[in-house]
């Protein structure tokens, strides 16, 4: 769902979110402030039942100082993605592949088991505990790709802060 300014408002010293497409306030964690005054926001739900609340907002783009300073020379590194290790680059240093999805692989087998043990059928659709083991399952998916999405971006931010030319 989209929403232009007049769409939605901050309330409650901005921990709260009110849209106009939905009843009622929405709880916000924020990640940041914004830099400016918002555009338009995207509001999405994943599997696991969460929202999630995009703005579009304007900032002046400004460029990362060098790494040796303004007289010294580019740092450069090359980028080799493989499998054993996630990311080998030129200077020799690896970054190893966490395997997220090997280290939650038995927790997901036992939230899939208990969900192919329920009963999907009701009367009005799915069943409550069925929709509820379906969130766990989903909920499991959602932490491996978040520790993955946190892996690669900590790791993409380590490397413009330590190289100029990547």
């Amino acid at each position: 769902m989209s929403a232009r300014p007049s769409g939605y408002r901050e309330e409650n010293g901005k921990r709260k979110l009110r849209l106009s497409k939905m009843p009622g306030l929405i709880n916000i964690r924020w990640s940041r402030e914004l830099p400016s005054e918002p555009s338009s926001c995207t509001v999405t739900k994943n599997a696991a039942g969460q929202y999630h609340v995009c703005f579009v907002c304007t900032e002046e783009v400004r460029r990362l100082p060098r790494v040796n300073g303004e007289g010294g020379d580019l740092e450069f590194v090359g980028v080799d993605l493989g499998i054993e290790s996630l990311v080998t680059l030129s200077t020799g240093e690896k970054a190893g592949n966490p395997r997220w999805f090997e280290n939650e692989q038995e927790r997901l087998r036992r939230e899939q088991q208990k969900l192919s043990r329920k009963e999907k059928k009701g009367p009005d659709g799915p069943s409550n505990n069925w929709e509820r083991q379906r969130k766990r399952v989903a909920k499991v998916h959602q932490r491996i790709q978040d520790r993955r999405k946190d892996f690669i971006e900590k790791l993409t931010t380590r490397l413009v802060e330590n190289f100029d030319v990547i």
